[in-house]
């Protein structure tokens, strides 16, 4: 210096490293800033001056120690580096020799090896693991020397920590198993790598968040767990930053400075105008690049406007301003370039829809779900009509797409929904199913991308049910029926047993007489008028028994037993099944239609028509994973027994509405309706149905078990592709 030296402010950063002195009320008198040095560690020397005082940089290819002292007029700068091999005053590099220089950021290795050849080699002196109190993992790393460089990364979800230059004694090279301690380390390898030392962390989840930070010689490597919440919390907000990783330590330094060395690390094209001004206290350690810029901005309110390779770094206002420049320089060039027509081909949808979109209305307008009726195949009037309907529809959005742009603010919205310019246009050939646009070559890149995602074929889905009813019945009837008869017709008493058709069984003089007589006889001739019990089965019997108990002059005492049981055994199954597209409802129903009698006293009687039928009708919609949520409704309606009134029939109705959600070929129970029926009935005679011995000749017995269940099944499959992606 020209004068007496004044002692330096000094600070130094390790990423990128770099050395600082700052001398204050010093101004400079050098004929250049920049002076290139390429020994040793030094790569060069940066000499700016700032307001009042003088900033000399001092640019490394790796951390180095140092320190300063003062003699005199002159500051020394000593870089402690003891290796007889590195370039000095005594041994200065010929101009035969290629002068060392730092490789680019993306090549680790190669910064690794050259940065090795240049430090003195460190070594790690001890190795330790502690918990903390929130279940945190800290790996304890005791350095030899406190200016070892270490480097992370993650690779196959492994953190790797790399010593640069560092030697691992032979004892500290093993692996330990902490997975016992319940915190996110589960296995910790030490392994020596070339000159480096390297540690490998295995964790027990990708839960986990992880820093380190180096303080006196010991690195500390901390493991905090995350919630699954706080874990997508910090992948969106790393996902924002993709930069290398660096760390900073300055005080007081000018915006200008940080911004100059983010570049120069990063290699970006950088511009700072002329109102990026004022300095900033900042320590940053292993933090993206991109991330550091965004909060030195956000802290003096800057803002960066990025254009091809270059970033402009300016205020705010500023920004805007070019932003919005910008944007009325797009709009300016759009309305003069050149329109281009191209005629789309639509494969798999309907190039109205398309043309809907194009405009910013919604597709489903006409709807893309076909849906034909039996009506549709044999009237032609109906297609005719539904085809006039489509049209009317086709017009209403031609019509709103004019009352669009005509409207004042139609510039706005054709920015915020459409696709198209106020220039363009988007006509359809409905015949050929083909989309013709006119547009500017940049829209119809974008035009054409959007019908290359969205015009693909939908997947289909085959939706099977089984509709299965089983039905078990029981039924058994014991009657009795015993009274007097006249005798006129009997020859000598007797028992006969028999069956009995459409009437009663007799049994007189050793035989047996089948009537088709009214009810009330019992042989066919007598007249069952003074009937002492009359407790037959309701109805005609399988096997009677019919006996002449007693004799008189002129009547006969007849009794006559009736049984009946009946068993039933059913199972009736329902196999409706039917193929739709993806979000596409579709319905297959098969049955009668059941007409009734209605009277009104204004219209006289009309015949209406109920359905009973069996129907499937479903939703299906295919999931990103594979699965299906399908809305169902399945019936299986069927004629009852008929209604006194009018002799209608009545309607069985078995219905399932829901929705459900199923994986592909799975097959899944929807509900079922268990009904079961017991029935004992006894008709007795008061008294005598309780005298012993003849009780049960004054009963009758009826008992009946029935059993009904209803099971629906459902399984739908995902149609494969026929031909290949």
């Amino acid at each position: 210096m020209s004068g007496a030296a004044i002692t330096p402010k000094v600070f130094h950063t390790d990423n990128p490293a770099r050395i600082a002195l700052d001398f204050s009320g010093v101004r400079n008198g050098l004929d250049k800033k920049i002076y290139p040095v390429n020994q040793g560690a030094v790569n060069s020397i940066y000499v700016v001056e700032a307001k009042d005082r003088l900033r000399v940089v001092v640019n490394l290819f790796e951390s180095t120690p140092f320190s300063t002292k003062v003699i005199g007029n002159k500051v020394v700068l000593t870089l402690s580096r003891a290796i007889a091999s590195l370039p000095s005053a005594s041994n200065p590099i010929t101009p035969k020799a290629t002068p060392f220089r730092m490789p680019a950021p993306s090549a680790p290795m190669a910064v690794n090896s050259a940065i090795a050849n240049l430090m003195p080699t460190q070594a790690i002196s001890g190795f330790d693991f502690k918990r903390g109190d929130k279940g945190e993992g800290r790996i304890l790393v005791s350095l030899a020397n406190p200016n070892t460089i270490v480097n992370t990364k993650e690779e196959s979800g492994k953190v790797v920590v790399s010593f640069v230059n560092t030697k691992l004694p032979g004892s500290l090279s093993k692996r330990l198993d902490v997975s016992e301690f319940a915190t996110p380390v589960k296995f910790i390898d030490t392994v020596p790598s070339g000159k480096d030392t390297k540690i490998v962390i295995s964790t027990q989840n990708n839960l986990y968040d992880y820093s380190l930070f180096q303080s006196d010689g010991l690195l500390t490597i901390e493991f905090r767990p995350l919630t699954d919440a706080e874990k997508q919390a910090q992948d969106r907000t790393r996902a924002k930053y993709t930069g290398e990783r660096l760390s900073l330590n300055f005080q007081d330094i000018e915006i200008r400075s940080v911004i100059a060395i983010l570049a120069e690390f990063t290699g970006q094209n950088v511009v700072a105008g002329d109102d990026v001004v004022g300095t900033i206290t900042l320590k940053l350690d292993d933090v993206p690049w991109d991330e550091a810029l965004d909060f030195v901005m956000m802290t003096k309110e800057l803002g960066k406007f990025e254009t091809g390779n270059v970033t402009l770094i300016s205020p705010l206002d500023k920004i805007k301003d070019y932003k919005k420049k910008q944007q009325e320089t797009e709009a300016v060039i759009e309305q003069l370039d050149p329109l281009v027509t191209e005629y789309i081909k639509i494969n798999y949808a309907k190039a109205d829809d398309f043309r809907n979109l194009l405009f910013g209305f919604d597709a489903s307008t006409i709807g893309s779900c076909v849906s034909v009726t039996a009506k549709d195949l044999r009237s032609t009037s109906t297609n005719t009509q539904n085809q006039n309907q489509s049209n009317k529809q086709n017009q209403d959005v031609q019509s709103q797409i004019q009352s669009q742009r005509e409207s004042k603010d139609s510039e706005d919205k054709t920015d915020k929904f459409s696709l198209l310019s106020l220039r363009g246009s988007a006509v359809v050939d409905s015949r050929t199913n083909t989309l013709i646009v006119r547009e500017t070559a940049k829209r119809l890149d974008d035009v054409k991308k959007l019908i290359r995602e969205l015009d693909v074929p939908v997947r289909q889905v085959m939706i099977e049910s089984r509709i299965v009813i089983a039905d078990n019945s029981f039924a058994k009837e014991l009657g009795v029926r015993f009274g007097v008869a006249g005798n006129s017709t009997f020859r000598t008493g007797g028992v006969g047993v028999g069956t009995q058709t459409g009437g009663v069984i007799s049994a007189a003089n050793n035989s047996i007489t089948t009537s088709t007589a009214s009810p009330g006889s019992i042989n066919g001739t007598a007249v069952l008028n003074d009937a002492l019990v009359d407790l037959a089965t309701t109805s005609n019997p399988y096997g009677a028994l019919g006996m002449t108990l007693a004799r008189g002059a002129d009547y006969v005492l007849n009794l006559e037993l009736s049984a009946l049981q009946d068993e039933g055994r059913g199972e009736l199954v329902a196999n409706p099944r039917i193929m739709t597209s993806d979000r596409c409802l579709a319905t297959i129903q098969q049955g009668v239609e059941v007409p009734y009698l209605s009277f009104s006293g204004n219209n006289g009687t009309q015949t209406t028509f109920v359905d009973a039928v069996l129907q499937l009708g479903v939703l299906p919609q295919i999931t990103p994973e594979g699965s299906i949520i399908m809305g169902l409704y399945i019936t299986k309606n069927t004629l009852g027994d008929p209604v006194t009134v009018n002799l209608d029939r009545q309607i069985e109705k078995r219905e399932v509405r829901t929705s459900v959600h199923v994986k592909d070929g799975e097959t899944v129970v929807l509900g079922g309706v268990f009904e079961g029926e017991q029935r004992n009935l006894i008709n007795r005679v008061p008294f005598f149905s309780d005298l012993p011995g003849i009780g049960f000749l004054f009963k009758r017995t009826d008992n009946s078990d029935r059993k009904t269940e209803l099971l629906v099944f459902v399984t739908p499959k995902i149609v494969k592709e026929n031909t290949a992606n």
